[in-house]
């Protein structure tokens, strides 16, 4: 039996004017505690979408190390980003294949409810079950925007440039395994987990790509420094990395239409990486979709069908559709 839809909001995006972790950070926090979509309607924190932000900052001498967040309702997890441009991660709190590194934006993972304990220890959030730290964006990129979605039990955020390229992560209850078996899901029947772009840009055709070659969404790195994917094993710290059971023909704005013209949305799964590629799940109200610019709005008349989320802010190039309704 499927899970509850998780109905994703768009937060609205944030600008960013210093080529520092600190400050993507800050613009993050910024956006996890503001009090209003990007639609202007009310957004309060722990309600409906809207994830808890306010108070989860970690500073040393006023600048901005860490941020966390939980979820609203009794969805039991917490998702840490964090970074500086002189600490780092003790290794054994960074998941593999990562290595601690200055000047990038990191990322994990903590299933269960816990408390932040130190960002650059493991674990860095005590009383739940850690993932390891993942790497999702590089100073290298420059100062940009920083953009934020959120579901009831998953966040989506996006680090662009100024020419409109993009990293970010996806991490949460991510996967809907469609099982209750004990080997196939936790206990409350989600998978956790997280994909990331790695320190890499997204690239335009992330969806298209076939999964022989690793890109974000797609197929898990197993280098440092690359784009990575996986969830828990159910029951366990122990991590399963994934690939997409199937990719996209085409994703062309112009061709891949309804017949009256309308964006596609089609279900994503997951499956293991390496052998014997069991399927894993379906991607949870994140669907394969019309090319378009992250950060757009799809509506059906006045109803919001769902937010890109990919590749590019200003050009037209491979996204996946965060689903509203």
């Amino acid at each position: 039996m499927s899970l509850p839809h998780v109905e994703w909001r768009y937060v609205g995006s944030k600008s960013f004017a210093s080529s520092t972790v600190a400050s993507a950070l800050d613009a993050i926090y910024s956006l996890g505690t503001t009090g209003s979509y990007a639609d202007a309607t009310s957004r309060v924190q722990g309600t409906n979408s809207a994830w808890n932000f306010t108070g989860n900052i970690f500073q040393s001498s006023s600048i901005t190390e860490a941020v966390w967040c939980t979820p609203p309702g009794t969805n039991l997890q917490t998702i840490l980003m964090a970074g500086s441009v002189i600490n780092t991660p003790t290794g054994s709190a960074m998941a593999a294949p990562d290595t601690p590194a200055t000047n990038r934006l990191l990322v994990n993972i903590t299933k269960g409810s816990g408390k932040h304990n130190n960002w650059t220890l493991n674990p860095p959030i005590t009383g739940g079950t850690t993932f390891g730290y993942w790497k999702a964006w590089t100073t290298v990129a420059g100062a940009g925007n920083a953009y934020l979605w959120e579901s009831k039990e998953s966040v989506a955020i996006i680090l662009s440039t100024s020419t409109g390229t993009t990293y970010g992560f996806i991490a949460g209850a991510i996967l809907d395994p469609e099982s209750t078996e004990a080997s196939e899901a936790e206990s409350d029947g989600r998978l956790y987990g997280m994909a990331t772009s790695g320190p890499i840009v997204i690239g335009t055709s992330f969806t298209t790509t076939d999964a022989s070659v690793v890109s974000f969404l797609n197929t898990h790195s197993t280098l440092n420094d690359g784009a990575h994917y996986g969830v828990f094993t159910p029951g366990s710290s122990v991590l399963i990395t994934l690939k997409l059971t199937q990719l996209l023909h085409t994703s062309s704005t112009t061709t891949f239409r309804t017949i009256s013209g309308k964006f596609v949305r089609q279900i994503i799964s997951a499956m293991k990486l390496n052998t014997p590629y069991s399927f894993m799940g379906r991607l949870r109200d994140i669907m394969y979709c019309t090319d378009g610019k992250t950060g757009q709005k799809l509506l059906d008349g006045a109803t919001i069908i769902g937010h890109l989320f990919g590749s590019h802010t200003s050009t037209d190039n491979d996204q996946v559709m965060l689903e509203h309704s």
